[in-house]
Formats: C-alpha cells, sequence, structure tokens
C-alpha cells in the first residue's frame, strides 16, 4: 500500500469517526443517561488521538529509497480531486435550489442549518475522494497492474 492509498484510508476512517461524532450529539443532548452524555467527548478526543497518530504515521517514510509518487498517482489524484469538485458542485446548486423550491420562493430558512449543511458538504466531498482514490486503486491488479 503506498502513501496515497494510507492517506485516503485514513481520510476514511476520520471523516467516518467524525460522522458518527455528529450523529451522537443530537443522542446525547436530548438524553439521561450519563455514558451517553460522555459518549460525544470520548468521540471527539478519539478523533484528534487518530488525527494525531496519522499524522506520524503518514510522514515516516518506511525506507529512504521509498518513492514518494509516479505518474500514476498523480492521475488518480487528478481524478479523485475532479470527482470531489464534481461533487461539491452538485451538493451547492442542490443546496441553492432546493431549499428555495421548498418554501415556495417565499420563506425563509433557519440560520441554525448553515453550520450542520456546510459540515455533511466537507465530509460527503473528503469522503468521495478518499472512495474515489481506493476505487481506482483497487481496479488495477497486483501493484497497480493492468
Amino acid at each position: 500500500m503506498n502513501k496515497t492509498q494510507e492517506g485516503a484510508l485514513t481520510v476514511l476512517v476520520i471523516t467516518i469517526l467524525l460522522l458518527i461524532f455528529s450523529i451522537f450529539i443530537p443522542i446525547a443532548w436530548f438524553s439521561e443517561t450519563p455514558i451517553l452524555r460522555k459518549l460525544p467527548l470520548f468521540l471527539f478526543f478519539l478523533n484528534y488521538i487518530v488525527m494525531g497518530l496519522s499524522i506520524i504515521f503518514l510522514r515516516k517514510k518506511q525506507s529512504s529509497c521509498e518513492v514518494v509518487s509516479d505518474e500514476r498517482d498523480i492521475i488518480i489524484k487528478r481524478k479523485a480531486v475532479f470527482a470531489s469538485h464534481i461533487t461539491l458542485w452538485i451538493l451547492v446548486m442542490s443546496a441553492c435550489t432546493i431549499p428555495f423550491i421548498i418554501t415556495d420562493q417565499r420563506g425563509t430558512i433557519p440560520v441554525s442549518l448553515l453550520p450542520p449543511a456546510l459540515f455533511l458538504t466537507f465530509v460527503i466531498v473528503v469522503l468521495v475522494y478518499a472512495l474515489a482514490v481506493l476505487v481506482q486503486y483497487g481496479w488495477r491488479g497486483e501493484d497497480g497492474e493492468k
């Protein structure tokens, strides 16, 4: 597994932890159980521990002659960035048009919906990038050969 795959897998794990964290925040907010109230804090710290460890392990080379990336890695990253940009534009256009249609062109949307919408947009775009990288490497044979 090369650095691009390791990075994409790490991003996938971190974004899944972020999604789980964001799901448990409202659950903990309305819960009376003490363990459920502390679960988002635990997931928050777990996410930062995973991020810190990933920085340490992804920066360290396995050997001094290890190649950082080649042409294939650059092409895969470029295609993944393209897929994530397309996803971002679809989400932005949806976020701009759907509320306009739902509110019948006269209503308003609460401002409190903007942070969760931006967070979910960020998470979806990052997930698309990580999955695009992993899928492109998965379609090839051993060591990326066709």
